[in-house]
């Protein structure tokens, strides 16, 4: 779907902004762009176009640069010279035709998001712009659908997916719940080994205990025994003989 596209001519607004020697420098390359151009020789008239802004850079080249491209159908690179108008232009006429071309540009390659912000520049400038009020509209139309379409799109993709991933069959579901059965018995198995382990450790610290205290016991009562040895084995005083 092609939008009008505005023809500004770029001779007019060079002839009123700029110096006579510029005028008189790039003025031939401009009018030979408009008018091959008009004649809708549009691969001809960006060459002309090209050569005017070797001469001089302006925006009234950029945007008519800009729209020899867009009639070539190469939408993104007539976007670059669009934009750069937009961002140099002084006069707000050319600005806003600016705008509205880049919208058109954008509606083109369905970005109807910043073709919809682009068509609202245009019409701050220019408010009674019935063409520019009519493409804002289709704009939103477009945008709508497109968001419409895409969330379409996302559930539609959503449901395949689900429906991709395999489903256990019965054979499956008896075979995982032999493997649960299985790994619950080996799980109760290590439990058990474990409680067995600690009942074998307490075990062996009451027995470790018991011996101690057997050992303690014998040296005790081998200290005592000593010392009855060594009470009994001292001499008695001899008694005097009177």
């Amino acid at each position: 779907m092609h939008m009008l596209i505005r023809i500004q001519l770029i001779t007019m607004i060079c002839l009123g902004a700029c110096t006579p020697g510029q005028a008189q420098a790039d003025y031939p390359w401009l009018r030979s762009g408009d008018e091959l151009y008009l004649k809708h020789q549009y691969t001809d008239a960006e060459t002309s176009y090209r050569k005017a802004g070797e001469v001089r850079e302006a925006p009234g080249t950029a945007y008519n640069l800009g729209n020899s491209i867009y009639q070539q159908d190469r939408i993104p690179e007539s976007i670059q010279y669009y934009q750069q108008a937009v961002e140099s232009a002084n006069d707000p006429r050319l600005k806003a035709d600016a705008w509205y071309n880049l919208g058109n540009a954008h509606f083109q390659n369905q970005a109807f998001k910043e073709s919809i912000a682009a068509y609202k520049e245009s019409l701050k400038l220019t408010p009674d712009d019935q063409d520019a009020k009519q493409n804002l509209m289709l704009a939103m139309q477009q945008y709508q659908q497109q968001q419409q379409q895409q969330q379409q799109q996302d559930q539609q993709d959503g449901e395949n997916q689900d429906q991709q991933e395999p489903q256990p069959s019965s054979e499956n579901e008896e075979q995982q719940q032999d493997d649960q059965q299985q790994q619950s018995a080996a799980a109760e198995g290590e439990d058990e080994k474990e409680r067995e382990q600690e009942e074998m450790t307490a075990e062996e610290l009451s027995q470790e205990e018991a011996k101690e205290i057997l050992k303690a016991i014998e040296r005790e009562d081998q200290r005592v025994q000593e010392k009855i040895k060594k009470a009994s084995s001292k001499t008695t005083p001899p008694e005097k003989d009177w």
